[in-house]
């Protein structure tokens, strides 16, 4: 997509964002722009944007964020904040097999916290959010912390995330099965599996659209729809082979012609994800409770 300048576009994609909103399900048409970053490479300045890299390095930081007592999170200007080292980034990456080196986890930060991330509702032209992925990053050179170990870097998690903590919507997930799978798209499904299957059981199935999965995820980029049908079929593979699914079948077609337009695939969760959406319902449980008291059944009835 660059051209002979190695410039890039500004990446555009439409997708539904679904939410639940005084106990019913409410689903938004929503646009994302991505603005590319140029970086310093042999070559010459070269535009990218936020890819695999990136996504792995995020999750790392988050994680950080949350379990090493790395993180502040200031509820009054609904805030969070995040200290790390390029070591210790490092370090995760390596014992989740994704190992990158430090250059590489450098780039990636620099990519994070200066490609431009604008979100606007379908038809309307104001952006209702526009920042980096991370903001306000501190950096430490090699030099200052050969001096002093102890220095870190710093860098303000996105406000989405922040608005979300605050208002106990971040839900758990499994985080050492997301870093375990091996592609983008995987990991989308399994993201999205794990926020959205709140009622996962071996009795109630998962059913999606492969036209949903390929407007929401931006993932399936192949010119023919047999292409992306094989590539998530394999996904879905992936994930039974890691536990998160039992099962799945495509169950309807629609058909144009004598080329599928589209497919209806029915998922059928593993005791492992049933395991860890019963715990993610009721952490959430408990958190809100301890919030708002024994009266959070009414408060929030469908469980989020």
């Amino acid at each position: 997509m660059r051209n002979a300048d190695g410039r890039l576009p500004v990446y555009e994609q439409s997708f539904v964002y679904a939410a639940r909103y005084k106990g019913q399900r409410v689903e938004k048409s929503c646009r994302v722009e991505v603005y590319p970053t140029p970086v310093k490479t042999e070559n010459g300045r070269v535009d990218f944007y936020p890819s695999a890299d990136e996504e792995l390095v995020e999750e790392v930081i988050k994680k950080i964020f949350a379990n090493q007592q790395r993180g502040v999170h200031d509820p009054d200007n609904t805030e969070s904040w995040v200290r790390f080292s390029l070591q210790m980034i490092r370090k995760e990456l390596q014992a989740r097999g994704k190992t990158r080196s430090l250059d590489k986890i450098k780039r990636s930060i620099d990519i994070l916290s200066t490609s431009v991330i604008r979100l606007y509702e379908q038809g309307d032209n104001t952006p209702v959010y526009t920042n980096p992925i991370l903001t306000d990053v501190t950096r430490v050179n090699r030099q200052r912390y050969l001096k002093d170990g102890s220095l870190m870097w710093v860098a303000k998690l996105p406000a989405l995330i922040s608005k979300s903590v605050n208002e106990l919507t971040y839900r758990q997930f499994n985080y050492g099965v997301l870093m375990s799978l091996p592609t983008q798209l995987v990991r989308w499904l399994h993201k999205r599996l794990s926020h959205n299957y709140i009622n996962a059981s071996h009795l109630d199935r998962y059913d999606i659209l492969f036209s949903s999965i390929k407007r929401d995820s931006g993932l399936l980029i192949y010119e023919r729809t047999r292409d992306n049908l094989k590539a998530l079929e394999a996904a879905f593979d992936e994930l039974a082979s890691q536990n998160v699914l039992s099962g799945w079948e495509r169950r309807e077609e629609r058909r144009i012609g004598r080329g599928i337009a589209d497919a209806l695939y029915s998922l059928r969760a593993h005791s492992d994800l049933i395991r860890d959406v019963k715990a993610a319902n009721a952490r959430l449980k408990e958190s809100k409770t301890a919030l708002f008291g024994p009266s959070v059944d009414k408060l929030f009835p469908s469980g989020r």
